[in-house]
């Protein structure tokens, strides 16, 4: 087993090394359609909706993945050093801006063409929920950004975040579906 677990990490290793934007992309695409999966898995009793996780897939691959492999580099780029206040500073920035933005993406990706929502009932969802999800961000992801900032190099950075955005998705699908659960009912 740990031979099996060796090899695939120097496959994936090796591709990272020779093609990182797509093995980042493939990565984030499976970790999104296994989120997806463990979300149905919690909050449905029936079968697995395989074009609800293909979907979250195409999100993780087409978003997810390369956004945050462009974003790792501008950050490293922009704040090279490895001092305190250098990543004090590339958390701020990533919390304040990337973050927002991404869960403002996932967020309306998963109302519109997820469940297949209004433009309008996205807006309301947006209105209710965005803050809240936020503020839940910010009690997570600031410990990822110092950990993966400090810790782990740039070329590992985005396989970290992905595998931090597994927990992460799972909870805003779960959430996403209890709320969609909720207006269902009333």
């Amino acid at each position: 087993m740990a031979n099996i677990l060796g090899l695939a990490w120097a496959r994936y290793s090796q591709q990272l090394s020779k093609k990182p934007l797509p093995t980042k992309a493939v990565t984030a695409g499976c970790l999104s359609g296994a989120s997806d999966i463990l979300a149905q898995t919690l909050t449905s009793k029936g079968p697995i909706n395989w074009r609800r996780t293909l979907a979250i897939a195409a999100f993780g691959f087409v978003w997810a993945g390369p956004s945050a492999h462009y974003w790792q580099a501008w950050l490293q780029k922009t704040f090279p050093k490895k001092d305190d206040k250098t990543l004090i500073k590339k958390v701020a920035v990533d919390q304040l801006t990337y973050g927002p933005i991404c869960n403002l993406a996932l967020m309306c990706y998963l109302a519109l063409i997820v469940d297949g929502r209004s433009f309008d009932f996205t807006k309301q969802r947006l209105k209710n929920d965005f803050w809240a999800v936020q503020v839940n961000g910010w009690r997570f992801w600031p410990l990822v950004a110092l950990f993966n900032y400090r810790y782990v190099p740039l070329k590992l950075r985005v396989l970290v975040i992905n595998l931090a955005a597994f927990c992460w998705s799972t909870f805003l699908i779960t959430r996403s579906n209890r709320k969609t659960v909720t207006v269902l009912r009333k």
